[in-house]
Parts: C-alpha cells; sequence; structure tokens
C-alpha cells in the first residue's frame, strides 16, 4: 500500500503565476508535514531539436543564470520556518525533467500549478500537468489558478466509487489523516438518473457509506474508517445527482483542504493514471487535488 509521505516535495517552479501557486501549496504542505521544499526549475535542453539557432546556443548559460536568479528569488520569498534548495535540470520536456529531478532527489511527491484562466478558480490542466497526472511514479498534487493558501492544510477529503483503486485511496486517505492529525472526509458518489432517485432511501447515513468502504476497499479500512468517525476524527458524505456537476455541487470545500484521487484501473502499477471521472470533478472544485499511483497487482 501507498503510505503518506511528504518529507521531500518537488515543487515544479516558474517565475510565473502558476509557479507562485505551485509554491503556496508546497508551503502549505509543508508545514503540514514538515517536508523539505526542492524548487526544480527544467531549463529547455541545448541540442540540435532545440527551437534556438545554432547562433543563439551561447545564450544558454544566460538563461540558466535567469532561471538560477528567479529560483533564489523563489527560495528568499519562503517563510521561515519552511526548509527548501533549488535545482536545475536540463530537458527538452518539462515533465521528463521533473520525473528526472524527482528519482534523483528521492521526492516523495511533485507539486504543480494548474494553468490560470478557469472560472471560479477552478482547474486548468497544462501539457506537464497532464503528463505527470498520467504517468508518474510518485503522487501528483495540483493547486487550482490563483491558489494563496500558505497555512497549514485543514484536512483530507478522499473520493472513491465501486471502481478498482478505492481501497488504495481509502488507506492512503486514512494514513494521511492519522499521520498528521487532521480531519478525513470519505466522499463517495452516486449517479441516478430521475426515475432511480425516486426510490433512493431517505438519509443515507455513516452506515452505509462504511459498507461502501468495506464493499470498495477491505473490512479491516472499513474498520478502522468506523473507528474514525467514532472518534470525530472523520466525516462521511454520499453525494448524489444525476451527473459530476449534480453530484459534486452539493459538496462544500474549503481552501486548505487536499482532495485525494486514486488512479484510474488503466494506470500502470506504480503510477498516476487520472481517470475520466477524476478529471470531470476536478473542473468543479477549487481545492487543491493530489493523485496517487497505482498499487502493484
Amino acid at each position: 500500500m501507498n503510505t503518506p509521505t511528504f518529507r521531500n516535495l518537488v515543487v515544479a517552479y516558474t517565475a510565473t503565476d502558476t509557479g507562485r501557486d505551485a509554491l503556496n501549496l508546497g508551503i502549505a504542505m509543508a508545514r503540514t508535514s514538515g517536508a523539505h521544499l526542492n524548487l526544480v526549475t527544467v531549463v529547455p535542453q541545448d541540442n540540435i531539436y532545440a527551437a534556438v539557432y545554432p547562433s543563439d546556443r551561447g545564450h544558454m548559460p544566460i538563461i540558466q543564470e535567469q532561471v538560477r536568479e528567479w529560483l533564489e528569488q523563489a527560495q528568499a520569498s519562503l517563510p521561515a520556518d519552511i526548509s527548501s534548495s533549488i535545482h536545475t535540470i536540463t530537458d527538452s520536456s518539462d515533465a521528463a525533467g521533473l520525473l528526472t529531478a524527482t528519482q534523483q532527489l528521492n521526492g516523495s511527491a511533485i507539486v504543480l500549478g494548474g494553468r490560470r484562466g478557469g472560472l471560479l478558480r477552478r482547474f486548468r490542466l497544462g501539457t506537464t500537468a497532464t503528463t505527470l497526472l498520467h504517468s508518474s511514479p510518485v503522487p501528483v498534487a495540483l493547486a487550482p489558478g490563483g491558489y494563496q493558501n500558505q497555512a497549514k492544510l485543514s484536512g483530507f477529503t478522499a473520493m472513491f466509487g465501486a471502481r478498482p483503486g478505492a481501497e488504495a485511496v481509502i488507506h492512503y486517505a486514512l494514513q494521511a489523516a492519522q499521520s498528521f492529525n487532521l480531519p478525513l472526509r470519505l466522499v463517495s458518489l452516486l449517479f441516478l438518473d430521475e426515475h432511480q432517485a425516486d426510490f433512493l432511501p431517505e438519509g443515507i447515513n455513516t452506515a452505509d457509506l462504511i459498507a461502501q468502504v468495506e464493499q470498495f476497499g477491505n473490512e479491516q479500512l472499513a474498520a478502522q474508517a468506523a473507528d474514525m468517525v467514532a472518534n470525530h476524527q472523520a466525516s462521511t458524505v454520499v453525494a448524489t445527482g444525476k451527473d459530476v456537476h449534480d453530484a459534486v455541487d452539493q459538496l462544500t470545500w474549503m481552501e486548505q483542504e487536499l482532495v485525494i484521487f486514486g488512479s484510474s484501473r488503466l494506470a500502470s502499477e506504480q503510477h498516476t493514471f487520472l481517470g475520466a471521472t477524476a478529471a470531470k470533478i476536478l473542473r468543479h472544485i477549487p481545492s487543491p487535488m493530489m493523485v496517487i499511483p497505482a498499487e502493484t497487482t
């Protein structure tokens, strides 16, 4: 099982609004866990295929110097209680460069900023985020556009359903909540058409959702979840609706929480793969999210 360890975070930093969003989320996660922040910028690779004329290749040291200056400024802006280091890596692909840096630095998670321009500070995925959310061997956390929180995370929300991967995300979220002493919200989405909704029993309760945890996870996870609920460390929600938007719209969200998703059944072993339902949910939530890798089968 994946175990939550935010000990060594790789923050994808650029001197842009997107980079600042990633940095803010990295700070919040570090304050939650005591993690070290590795601020990493990928410098374009200087090769015969690069979009630089041969006569301009002498500009690469200048570019590297400028990137280093931006990283130093970002590091200087960090709160005094945050441990950090700065790194550059050269690659023709930002995603590939970040994966290489994560391996070299023994990173436990990658932190990204989402593209700006989405309505109501929802998520828009750029090329780098899309690639990493479908190929990373470590969890990938993503800040929504305009994310400003630097305070400790206020809690976790685990999204799960009747699909492979539910056991992994439930286990990860339970362990994260206990490790960092934060409240957990277990959310199961139930999609119903109008006819089915007429037969839905009123007041779906905690016992119903714990039963789902046992069904989609296992008996041990269900017992652990029930114990946390009994001790007021966790809460349960079954959000119903005719589609993702309708169901998610019933939930309240906080900027300081982290929403955790499992990977799709299409994921390679021990790699992330953002599923279709999770991708739809992202369009409707304003909170930062994280996708964890699939378990080895």
